[in-house]
C-alpha cells in the first residue's frame, strides 16, 4: 500500500493523499485480535495506531476521550466485518490515485485552489468524512460499507471534503439552516462538477422526486437553527428522508451556476461565499432564483 501519493510542481497545486493510517490500523487490528488480554490490547492500540498517528489521525483524535478503549471495543466487536473491509483496501489505493488527478482538474476550474491534505483512515464508524483546517479526513470503514461503486464514492467524498478546506468558516454557534445547507450542498455541487459524476446519495434521489415538497418544508426552517433536521441527520422523524439539506443546497448552487454567464466567476463565488455572513448567504440564494425547481 502506498504511503502517500503526491504531486509537486511549480504549475500545479500540491495534492497529497495519505494512507499510512490504514496500514497501521491493520497491523494493530491483527495484533489486538491475537490476544485476549485487555491491558495488552490497549497497549497495542496506543503503540501501533495512536502512537504512529498521521497529522490527519491526530486531528481526528483531538479533544476525544477514552479512544484506546473505544477502538479496542470497535475492533473486537466487529471481527468478521473487518475481513470484508480489508478485502476492499485495493479500492482505497485506486481512489487515492484518482483523487490526486481530480485535484489537478479542480485547479483548472478554480485557479485559486489552496493546498490541502487528504487522509484515509479508520475512525469509529460514525462518519464518512470531515475536515480539520486544511486536513481532509476520510473514514474507510464507513464509506466502504456500501458495495455499490465504493471507489467512486471515495473519490467524490474526497473532493467534497477538499471543497470544505477552501470555504470560509461559519460561526457554528449561530449558523442557520440556509447557511448549513448551502455550505454542504456547495461541496456536493463542486465535487460533481469536478468529477463529472452525479451525487449518488439517497437524499438526492428522494429530493429529485419530491423537489417542491422538500422546498416547501425547507422554507419553514431556513432561517432557524434547526440544522439537525437537514444536515448530518441520520433517520429523522421530522422529514421523510435524512440529509435533505445537502440536496437543497446543491440545487441552489446549481441554479446559481446555470444562470451565470461567467461560469468561472460563478464557481469562484460558490466556493468563496462568506458563511459567517448570513445576509451574504441569503443574497446568494436570492440571486440563484431557486424556488424548488419552479422557474
Amino acid at each position: 500500500m502506498a504511503v502517500w501519493l503526491a504531486v509537486l510542481s511549480t504549475t500545479t497545486v500540491q495534492a497529497q493523499v495519505f494512507t499510512t493510517d490504514l496500514e497501521h490500523f491493520w497491523t494493530t487490528r491483527d495484533s489486538v485480535l491475537a490476544t485476549r488480554d485487555t491491558t495488552r490490547q490497549i497497549e497495542l492500540i496506543n503503540r501501533l495506531y495512536i502512537g504512529k498517528a498521521s497529522p490527519g489521525l491526530a486531528a481526528f483524535m483531538r479533544n476525544k476521550e477514552e479512544l484506546p478503549g473505544k477502538w479496542r471495543a470497535f475492533i473486537t466487536q466487529n471481527a468478521e466485518s473487518w475481513l470484508a473491509l480489508k478485502e476492499k483496501m485495493p479500492v482505497v489505493e485506486a481512489a487515492a490515485a484518482e483523487v490526486k488527478s481530480q485535484i489537478r482538474r479542480f485547479r483548472t476550474l478554480y485557479p485559486d485552489l489552496r493546498p490541502a491534505e487528504t487522509y484515509f483512515l479508520i475512525g469509529l464508524g460514525m462518519q464518512g468524512g470531515t475536515v480539520r483546517g486544511n486536513l481532509s479526513l476520510l473514514f474507510a470503514e464507513v464509506i466502504l460499507r456500501d458495495a455499490a461503486g465504493p471507489k467512486d464514492q471515495l473519490v467524490f467524498l474526497a473532493v467534497h471534503e477538499y471543497v470544505h478546506t477552501q470555504q470560509k468558516r461559519p460561526d457554528f454557534q449561530k449558523i442557520n439552516v440556509l447557511t448549513s445547507c448551502i455550505r454542504e450542498g456547495a461541496c456536493d455541487f463542486v465535487a460533481s462538477l469536478v468529477t463529472g459524476r452525479p451525487v449518488a446519495a439517497g437524499y438526492s434521489t428522494y429530493g429529485l422526486r419530491h423537489e417542491q415538497e422538500v422546498w416547501e418544508a425547507f422554507q419553514k426552517d431556513m432561517y432557524t437553527g434547526n440544522n439537525d433536521n437537514w444536515v448530518s441527520t441520520g433517520p429523522n422523524p421530522a422529514l421523510p428522508a435524512p440529509d435533505l439539506g445537502y440536496f437543497v443546497g446543491h440545487q441552489i448552487c446549481e441554479a446559481y451556476y446555470r444562470k451565470s454567464a461567467d461560469k468561472a466567476a460563478a464557481l469562484k463565488t460558490i466556493i468563496e461565499l462568506d458563511y459567517a455572513d448570513p445576509e451574504a448567504v441569503s443574497r446568494f440564494w436570492r440571486e440563484s432564483g431557486y424556488k424548488g425547481g419552479r422557474r
